[in-house]
């Protein structure tokens, strides 16, 4: 374990995960993230993500890259929600409303390093937050474990409690291309037949809309770029892209809700998850070091603004209960 201090005064911890495959995962314990994922291509370690050079990039990083996001991921309306009779106002950071958690979400903090849980292949990470945190109720602890296997695949364990009734929904933003220039060329497959229909500024209108004739149809392979390109669909182009919470089907964990595919370099990303829902985005606003579309976030959550919209699955985590989420990334050559 590599440890740096930084101008915040707080130690960065990088960890290396790997397998005999040669495939090998770097965590940083700043935003619990992932900072980089290497996969064979001809015996050569390749990246399979977008991310920083250095970890001391990632202090100032806006765009979460392999970041854990929390402590509700995804968009709050106007930043408030009603629990147990009280209202309340969250920080806002997407203009009127809350963003991945607000001003200081867990993306921007310094997670423990369990360093008792920390092997070649393993490690878990841990942080507290406490009752008022970005205006949340309720003491929260949270872990999250990353471990790869000998069969290349990446696990997130998510592991929550609170001590008062609190809304959790945690996810990884890590932005996907399978060692290409940028997304557009990769192709995805998602088992979803709906989507949430949302506003221009990104927030559930409440109505859940089929896939079917429609671009948001990936029940069969389809090239991303081709249809961001090709679209006629108000929404699409007004985000310039897929920025859209994926309503995901009701099946077994050990199939896959969603698969990006690399037809350049014979490579395939096999997202399993227990969570409800996925959050496309192909990367439009990525800009400086980075330009748009270069990776594609297949975020695992529950969906967005659940908080304010009752007939969506509830984000709430009571007292003596326990969060547990999911989420397994498997890479595979296909040739």
């Amino acid at each position: 374990m590599t440890k740096v201090k930084t101008t915040l005064n707080e130690e960065m911890a990088a960890l290396t995960l790997t397998n005999d495959y040669g495939m090998s995962v770097e965590i940083i314990n700043f935003g619990a993230r992932i900072k980089s994922i290497k996969f064979p291509i001809n015996a050569i370690p390749t990246e399979m993500i977008l991310g920083y050079a250095s970890a001391q990039e990632y202090i100032n990083d806006e765009f979460y890259l392999g970041a854990t996001c929390g402590r509700v991921c995804n968009r709050i309306a106007s930043g408030k929600f009603e629990l147990g009779g009280r209202q309340y106002q969250l920080s806002l950071n997407d203009g009127e409303n809350c963003l991945h958690g607000g001003v200081d979400n867990f993306s921007l903090r310094f997670w423990q390093v369990d360093e008792e849980s920390v092997t070649d292949s393993s490690v878990t990470l841990s942080l507290f937050s406490k009752d008022g945190d970005q205006g949340f109720p309720g003491n929260l602890e949270l872990s999250v474990t990353y471990q790869l296997s000998a069969d290349n695949k990446l696990s997130i364990q998510y592991s929550a409690y609170t001590d008062l009734p609190t809304p959790v929904n945690l996810t990884n933003h890590a932005y996907f291309n399978l060692a290409e220039q940028d997304c557009q060329s990769l192709y995805l497959q998602m088992r979803s037949s709906a989507y949430l229909e949302t506003d221009s500024a990104n927030i559930p209108t409440g109505n859940i809309i089929s896939v079917a004739g429609t671009d948001y149809n990936f029940r069969e392979p389809a090239a991303i770029g081709y249809r961001q390109q090709h679209t006629e669909d108000e929404s699409l182009k007004t985000k310039k892209g897929y920025d859209h919470c994926f309503v995901l089907d009701n099946t077994p964990f050990e199939q896959p809700k969603a698969i990006l595919t690399s037809l350049k370099n014979q490579i395939s990303l096999s997202v399993y998850t227990d969570q409800s829902a996925i959050q496309l985005y192909t990367g439009y606003y990525l800009s400086g070091n980075f330009s748009s579309y270069q990776g594609v976030c297949l975020e695992a959550q529950n969906y967005t603004d659940a908080d304010n919209n009752k007939h969506f699955p509830s984000n709430i985590l009571k007292s003596k209960q326990q969060y547990q989420r999911k989420i397994v990334y498997k890479f595979e050559a296909i040739n």
